[in-house]
């Protein structure tokens, strides 16, 4: 909670907005916020693209599916092989990395991610192009977030790694404010097309922005031997069940925003709704952030893993937009603290001279458990009359899963 001055009650004492001033350090949040604005804009509606993308191929109507239900297919299946693409392929991109230094790496990333919404954007006239976007999707992912959070853990000061966390929400917030509303507004008039050659060009900002990063080489060694190693110790499991969960929840609240397009039926109020959530929540993530440096007991930490999970429960209750906009606030506002906490966690224990193998294999985790949960989701609507049920108690899991997290001394 803000300070307040009773002397002067009307001032309010913000935290100071700052990160730590390196030039390599503001490249990293430049990159990271340019990435995130480009998914924002161009993919926040990929599922419902994919969605509606499915529903018109014929292959799956002629195998005896509905049409939701081919939406469903194609969606999940788009998300499953994309996640196996990177689990194949993160352990030669940590060899580039090692070899080519990350600037080449980010650089790549970005100029992948481009082909990928290029692939993208043809795909409604040829939905043979997902065969390009899916690899292209995999392959990007690959190349950046193992390096990147490799590269934060270690730039950013353990004493302030909230501090940076926070600020960096705030930033991502500020972008989730204004991408959904607007980028459902231009679905709405433009069509899906226009939205991937946006991000087209916020890609080609990024890559100019990784020109300029300069880290030295990365010395660490990654294998798939050395994961097996890890994976003999037990810690290892319970941290790569916390990221697990993670990943389930996430890709739980990704695909949220199809089920509120189904209730509402556009694009733009999916999007208002989503920006007002994040209105709400923006501002406190510079709290939670300060506060995490100073105060960090697991007590708040486990409540709102509750409440996030119970959150799951109370959607599968909630039709209308007011309910929805209400119900996702909190989700934002808990979300806000929880992942914070469990970010600077994750940050602060893979700080040392394995930091890379540890990023990398923590990819290969969210991989798999992103893999098993697209499959699972398949076959929730395919088989299961649970449906959408069925997606709210798996993400509600996945909540709960993330609660296993812990600093190295506590296991």
């Amino acid at each position: 909670m803000p300070n307040i001055n009773f002397n002067n009650s009307h001032h309010i004492h913000f935290p100071r907005i700052s990160i730590d001033g390196s030039k390599n350090m503001k490249l990293l949040f430049a990159i990271r916020v340019i990435r995130e604005l480009a998914n924002k804009f161009a993919l926040f509606f990929l599922p419902v693209y994919l969605f509606q993308l499915g529903q018109k191929i014929s292959f799956f109507s002629n195998h005896g599916l509905t049409s939701f239900q081919s939406g469903m297919v194609l969606l999940a299946g788009f998300f499953a092989i994309t996640r196996l693409v990177v689990l194949f392929t993160l352990i030669p991109a940590g060899k580039f990395m090692k070899k080519y230094g990350f600037s080449a790496s980010f650089m790549l990333s970005f100029l992948v991610y481009a082909v990928e919404l290029i692939s993208l954007r043809f795909s409604s006239q040829n939905v043979s192009w997902l065969l390009l976007a899916i690899p292209a999707d995999g392959i990007s992912t690959s190349l950046m977030w193992g390096g990147f959070n490799t590269l934060l853990s270690k730039g950013a000061r353990r004493s302030r790694m909230g501090k940076d966390l926070g600020f960096m929400q705030v930033l991502l917030n500020l972008t989730w404010l204004i991408a959904p509303a607007l980028s459902g507004f231009i679905i709405y008039i433009f069509g899906y097309e226009i939205l991937f050659s946006i991000g087209v060009a916020m890609v080609a900002m990024g890559s100019i922005a990784s020109y300029f990063i300069d880290f030295p080489h990365e010395k660490d060694v990654i294998s798939i031997k050395e994961f097996s190693f890890w994976l003999n110790d037990w810690r290892f499991w319970k941290l790569g069940f916390s990221i697990a969960g993670k990943a389930i929840y996430d890709n739980a609240i990704y695909i949220w925003p199809l089920y509120v397009f189904l209730l509402l039926g556009n694009t733009e109020k999916v999007g208002i709704v989503y920006s007002l959530s994040f209105l709400v929540s923006m501002i406190l993530s510079l709290f939670i952030g300060v506060k995490l440096d100073t105060e960090i007991k697991k007590r708040p930490f486990f409540v709102s893993g509750g409440i996030l999970s119970g959150l799951w429960f109370i959607r599968s209750q909630i039709l209308g937009f007011w309910s929805i906009a209400f119900t996702d606030s909190i989700d934002k506002i808990t979300g806000n603290f929880h992942w914070l906490f469990f970010d600077r966690v994750l940050m602060n224990r893979g700080k040392g001279r394995e930091a890379f193998s540890y990023f990398t294999y923590r990819e290969i985790i969210v991989s798999l458990a992103s893999s098993l949960f697209w499959l699972v989701l398949a076959a929730i609507f395919l088989v299961s009359s649970m449906e959408w049920n069925g997606l709210f108690l798996v993400g509600a899991i996945g909540a709960l899963m993330s609660l296993f997290i812990s600093k190295k001394h506590e296991d």
